[in-house]
């Protein structure tokens, strides 16, 4: 509610109090202003939190081992294929986890440190809040998304020839190679991946949504009326690729084409189906002002995993054969 009454302030009076914090050398006022605005952007951005929604953890659902560590226990659903999880302060764990339970272990992603003389602050008409927390955000964003990102990978590229195939530890194909591009025909092949099982017929899955960055949703626009019906092809053109549901899925758009490369879509099951994220404390600002630069960096305290290791699945739509 208090984000946004904030709204409602005209930006020059918001813009003078933040001034004004930092004139007075309350930079914790200033951190918390920022902090609002950092929250909501983060929530709003990542696409790994879409995928897994990260829930408030509570002192209870701590579980202790012979470290210290935070971690939590999760249930698996017995016969189910296994878990990874996600380690922010290091690489992905190596092993595949199968058993009745699997641990979400928490990390701290710490943003680099960002310097700024308060003088140029004062001459930007914008919200300050942007102003202070862009670098933050873009750099959080990126290392929870790349994370997440590795340890996919890691599930969907285990195959016994490193090629497209069946996963060596569930037995499922997850990872698929097609030519020709993304159309219609190859897209519909690619959705067969998650409801069909492995050889014994475990692990199938309902496909729920599709992750692709927005140079390679492009192609979309290419698909014609035949295809997907006229009604869809004056949608696109008219209001352009917003999160939709092409071919009854919800789509995932992100501009981030490091993370999620060209000419691949990922497609994953219900939010149930693939893991658990949980979050101790949320993103926050920290600032230090000294002499006439403030210096800012932020921080957040969580963990994530994948339980379901069978979750994750892979179309690469411009992918070569090797001869």
């Amino acid at each position: 509610m208090e984000a946004t009454a904030n709204q409602n302030v005209p930006m020059d009076v918001r813009n003078r109090r933040i001034l004004d914090y930092i004139d007075r050398d309350e930079v914790t006022k200033v951190a918390q202003a920022a902090s609002e605005y950092t929250r909501t952007q983060l929530r709003e951005d990542s696409f790994a939190m879409k995928l897994i929604t990260p829930r408030k953890a509570t002192e209870d659902l701590l579980d202790r081992d012979l470290t210290e560590n935070l971690q939590i226990i999760e249930e698996l659903e017995p016969d189910g294929p296994g878990a990874m999880w996600i380690d922010f302060q290091g690489t992905p764990e190596s092993d595949y986890i199968s058993g009745s339970r699997y641990k979400v272990p928490f990390g701290r992603i710490i943003t680099p440190k960002h310097t700024k003389d308060i003088a140029e602050l004062m001459t930007y008409r914008q919200d300050l809040r942007k102003i202070l927390t862009e670098n933050s955000i873009k750099d959080g964003l990126a290392v929870y998304d790349g994370k997440f990102m590795d340890i996919i990978r890691k599930i969907v590229f285990d195959t016994a020839t490193g090629l497209p195939g069946a996963n060596q530890f569930t037995g499922k194909v997850q990872w698929s190679g097609f030519t020709g591009g993304l159309d219609k025909y190859n897209l519909t092949e690619a959705m067969k991946m998650l409801p069909r099982g492995n050889a014994n017929g475990k692990f199938r899955l309902r496909n729920n949504c599709m992750l692709l960055n927005e140079v390679t949703a492009q192609d979309l626009k290419k698909l014609d009326v035949e295809e997907i019906g006229d009604e869809n092809v004056s949608k696109m053109w008219r209001e352009g690729l917003t999160d939709g549901s092409p071919l009854g899925l919800k789509a995932i758009f992100t501009i981030k084409d490091d993370l999620v490369t060209d000419n691949q879509v990922w497609f994953f099951p219900e939010e149930e189906f693939i893991g658990k994220a949980y979050y101790m404390h949320d993103w926050t600002m920290f600032m230090k002002k000294e002499a006439y630069f403030i210096e800012m960096f932020s921080y957040w305290l969580g963990g994530m995993a994948i339980g379901n290791v069978a979750a994750p699945c892979l179309a690469d739509f411009d992918y070569v054969e090797e001869s």
